[in-house]
């Protein structure tokens, strides 16, 4: 299997991931009460309970199983060391992060006064800035802390890696997502807490393009037989996630391994789908789309029920039908803005 052979798939993976990730949070206010989310409607629905369910088991191990693999493929395009790569991480996430923080999320959420996690109703706009400048309140961009630790740690252990071997970085990696999982909840600050799964998400990514040729031969690894197989384990593995942490990493994983198939199976007539704009608008922009859809979410849902709009699923699919709108011309702008800046800047 070449190491270009499931690129596109691994692209379409993490795109999908981002797009279901806009859908989980407009579905959110829907569910039973609980987790991080403070903003409900007053009824529930039982799809928004289901995609909750499944789709947090398939989403972010999903995009960091992408991640993985596809930082494991550039690896290989661009050999870099490990103080060059983590640079480009912290251009590509930390960058972000702070800048989207500072300028897009403190002031909206203040001028909202929206309630989530670590940023209490009634927060002034200074209790606010010191929240999101000690990495405690993130929302939604808590996954680009994420995202930079499991690289930077990855990065770490590269001499490790280089010197002895794969495996002894991957049992590193399995030790440091064990050791953060029960040892790291004092680590509040910058999302290091919570590191432990996507950590382990992401080295099996990696460690799925390093051995994709030993998988293709194994003998269940028929791309329809293969897809049936994982997504059955992953459905008798789901019933015990709760009996052990390794279960339930090792159930999304094999989750996010099955969304790959399946991605792999959809890949014709996604080619046909990227003939029209909105489409490769949002592949292109995927990230992006990411980075600036909160919180049109909580924003949308609210209009949409002070309209007095009472059917779950008709406000849910308009929620997050109106708020991929709004964020395509956010983006747009963003997009627009920049260009301006980087040609005044090289005039």
């Amino acid at each position: 299997m070449p190491a270009d052979d499931m690129a596109s798939d691994v692209t379409l993976l993490k795109s999908m991931s981002l797009m279901g990730v806009i859908f989980y949070h407009a579905s959110l206010p829907f569910t039973a009460p609980g987790g991080f989310w403070t903003i409900y409607a007053p009824w529930q629905s039982a799809l928004a309970e289901a995609f909750r369910a499944w789709g947090g088991l398939l989403l972010i191990p999903s995009f960091m199983l992408a991640s993985g693999y596809l930082a494991a493929l550039s690896e290989d395009r661009r050999p870099r060391k490990a103080g060059e790569y983590v640079v480009s991480r912290i251009k590509r996430l930390l960058v972000p992060w702070f800048f989207l923080s500072v300028f897009w999320m403190v002031p909206l959420y203040t001028l909202f006064d929206i309630h989530v996690y670590n940023r209490p109703e009634g927060f002034t706009l200074g209790e606010t800035y010191q929240a999101a400048l000690l990495g405690l309140f993130a929302d939604h961009l808590w996954f680009l802390l994420v995202l930079f630790w499991s690289a930077f740690f990855w990065a770490v252990l590269q001499p490790l890696r280089r010197r002895f071997g794969l495996l002894s970085g991957l049992a590193c990696a399995f030790a440091a997502s064990l050791l953060i999982h029960y040892y790291g909840q004092w680590l509040k600050w910058y999302c290091v807490w919570e590191t432990d799964a996507p950590l382990f998400w992401f080295v099996a990514g990696y460690a799925f393009y390093r051995y994709r040729t030993c998988a293709a031969k194994a003998p269940l690894w028929r791309p329809s037989l293969s897809l049936v197989f994982n997504a059955v384990l992953f459905v008798a593995l789901s019933q015990y996630i709760s009996r052990s942490t390794l279960i339930y990493w090792i159930t999304c994983g094999i989750g996010a391994l099955a969304a790959l198939q399946a991605c792999s199976r959809l890949a014709r007539a996604y080619e046909r789908l990227r003939r029209f704009w909105p489409c490769r608008y949002f592949e292109i922009n995927s990230f992006r789309f990411y980075l600036f859809h909160m919180p049109g979410g909580y924003l949308t849902f609210k209009i949409l029920i002070a309209m007095g709009m009472t059917t779950p699923v008709a406000v849910i699919l308009l929620s997050f039908s109106l708020n991929v709108c709004l964020t395509a011309g956010i983006v747009a702008t963003a997009n627009a803005t920049e260009k301006r800046l980087s040609f005044i800047l090289t005039k």
